[in-house]
């Protein structure tokens, strides 16, 4: 390992939230010196079996934007066409299935990332920006410094026969899963979110259009594009399984199911996804009986949290090495966004001396009791309604307008870098959390109640007006102050939405 023994940050993990974190350490502080160690090494196939391939407004915003990679993702990924959700009964014709998605590409963009080409690309990108990156690089252990002592982080590498030992002023815990802090220091929490997953990367193309035998302008008017350039997703009772399209012409296919109606068991080896497929989403299993799987994988237990996650003592988590609430949605590149901002705000705060617990305490709060709790609402018990149109058409429309009149707010404005804007935002988000809650919990009565349509129906949750308004919003240029002002009053808005919701629920 031909580097430098003293670095001022050390990224323990050089997958997708390590690496756009060094990326941004150096173009935030081009003389800060950063190690990234990863387990894996050598090149990264372009079909390499990595989840996360979709992207949300917030997370593209921080890879475009942020990061400075506007041009790279126009060129190497796929733009997205927006969510896209199939319900109704999976064993009739696919192209009778109510539908929510969009017609048209959304003015504010988001991406179809192939996670393989994306990473080879950032690793190969490391020596030019200066990172020092070394591959096949197992984190033993990181003892951490006290007071004002570096830590110590040990290393095995590959064809190396004495461990190694790299002193950091700055130690950052980008593992994914292992969360090799977490479980060093215990601050690991359980998600109430029990769910799990397996998915395939088929080869070539599996088109949701070729999939359906509709050629009913209903169906397939002149203003809609391919709906393969959507996320899209196939809803039933406790789970749904999604097709994501791969700019390297690739496929992917996956299941996320509630333990509860669909225990991992049912589905948790590839011959059981296939049969699992066959029962629940028959049309799909006959449209991918013959490809060719690239890979597969499962995970049980995806959700998952913590109780700390950053520290005025010079660490941070990031990414999946933080926290994680589900597939659904999205949100794994807007947490890599969130995690990887405060990691890169605490460095440049602790080169002043301005790192403190308030500080740190300040962006705990945050990422666990202001952002955790709202998302995970979206998704704890409410699985059970996900086949059902009408209820998931209201659901779908209120979860997105939470996300782009509040979430996404913190990362186009750049409020993250500033913890007195964070502090500003908790009263907001707590209000907004009880609100959330009596919606949620709505949802869930509706679902109960609500019949399935009786035909094919098309809802553009894009042209709702308050949806359109909020996505176009992210465009509009504003100080943090009318930032604010704005969200007040979108809560306010939402509250109303709320009470009305519940009336009709009622009866009243």
């Amino acid at each position: 390992m031909k580097t430098a023994e003293r670095y001022d940050v050390v990224v323990c993990g050089g997958g997708l939230a390590g690496l756009t974190l060094a990326r941004q350490l150096k173009r935030t502080m081009p003389d800060l010196t950063v190690l990234v160690l990863e387990r894996s090494g050598g090149e990264i196939a372009e079909g390499a079996h990595k989840v996360g391939e979709a992207t949300v407004e917030g997370g593209a915003h921080y890879f475009t934007e942020q990061l400075g990679l506007t041009g790279y993702f126009n060129k190497r990924h796929l733009h997205k066409l927006g969510l896209r959700l199939f319900f109704g009964d999976p064993q009739g014709p696919f192209e009778e299935r109510p539908e929510l998605g969009a017609r048209r590409f959304p003015r504010v963009p988001s991406y179809q990332v192939d996670r393989g080409i994306f990473e080879r690309d950032l690793r190969q990108g490391m020596g030019e920006l200066g990172v020092d990156l070394v591959e096949q690089a197992k984190v033993l252990a990181v003892d951490l410094g006290a007071d004002d002592a570096d830590h110590v982080v040990h290393v095995e590498v590959t064809g190396e026969s004495a461990e190694r030992k790299v002193r950091a002023r700055f130690v950052v815990d980008a593992s994914g899963r292992h969360r090799l802090l977490q479980r060093k220091l215990g601050v690991g929490a359980a998600s109430p979110h029990k769910i799990g997953a397996a998915w395939w990367r088929f080869r070539g193309e599996y088109d949701v259009d070729k999939m359906a035998a509709a050629t009913s302008p209903t169906w397939k008017p002149k203003t809609q594009e391919r709906r393969w350039f959507s996320t899209n997703h196939l809803m039933g009772p406790g789970y749904w399984v999604w097709m994501i399209p791969l700019s390297s012409g690739n496929t992917s296919i996956g299941i996320v199911a509630d333990e509860r109606p669909h225990p991992f068991r049912t589905y948790g080896t590839q011959i059981k996804a296939r049969q699992w497929l066959s029962e629940h989403e028959p049309t799909l299993a006959a449209f991918v009986e013959d490809a060719e799987p690239l890979d597969f994988l499962t995970m049980k237990n995806l959700s998952y949290s913590s109780t700390q996650v950053f520290s005025h003592e010079r660490w941070a988590c990031v990414g999946e090495a933080a926290v994680f609430l589900d597939a659904f949605y999205s949100p794994g590149s807007d947490y890599i966004a969130y995690t990887n901002t405060i990691a890169t705000r605490m460095v440049e705060l602790d080169r002043r001396g301005r790192l403190t617990a308030e500080v740190a305490e300040t962006y705990n709060r945050l990422l666990l009791e202001d952002l955790w709790p709202n998302y995970l609402a979206m998704y704890h018990d409410n699985y059970a309604i996900f086949g059902n149109a009408p209820a998931m058409f209201t659901k779908v429309l209120w979860d997105t307008s939470f996300y782009w009149a509040l979430p996404s707010q913190l990362l186009f404005r750049g409020l993250l870098t500033s913890p007195d804007a964070v502090a500003e935002f908790h009263p907001i988000a707590t209000r907004y959390h009880g609100i959330q809650q009596r919606m949620q919990a709505a949802l869930r009565t509706f679902g109960t109640q609500a019949a399935q349509p009786e035909k094919y129906l098309f809802v553009e949750y894009s042209k709702v007006p308050i949806c359109a308004e909020l996505h176009l919003d992210l465009l509009t240029e504003k100080s943090a102050d009318r930032c604010f002002r704005d969200m007040r009053r979108n809560v306010d808005r939402l509250e109303s939405w709320a009470d009305s919701f519940e009336r009709e629920i009622a009866g009243v």
